[in-house]
């Protein structure tokens, strides 16, 4: 069994790692936009939508890092 601290450290690690997803997803999204290639609009849509997860996501972990003292 985790401890608070464990687990404070768990969810502080995921949040940390899911911005650095999130970063690279929109930098990437953003790259694709200005390259304005019909064939990468399959990809810019998965993007946005793996943006949209990882923000809602973010605010859980966020809910989740406060509700345990961080």
């Amino acid at each position: 069994m985790l401890t608070m601290a464990q687990d404070l450290a768990a969810l502080t690690q995921a949040r940390s790692l899911l911005l650095l997803l999130l970063a690279t997803c929109q930098q990437t999204v953003l790259a694709l936009e200005a390259a304005a290639n019909d064939l990468d609009t399959d990809m810019t849509e998965d993007l946005t939508a793996m943006i949209a997860r990882s923000e809602r996501e973010l605010i859980a972990l966020s809910a989740k890092i406060s509700a345990a003292g961080g």
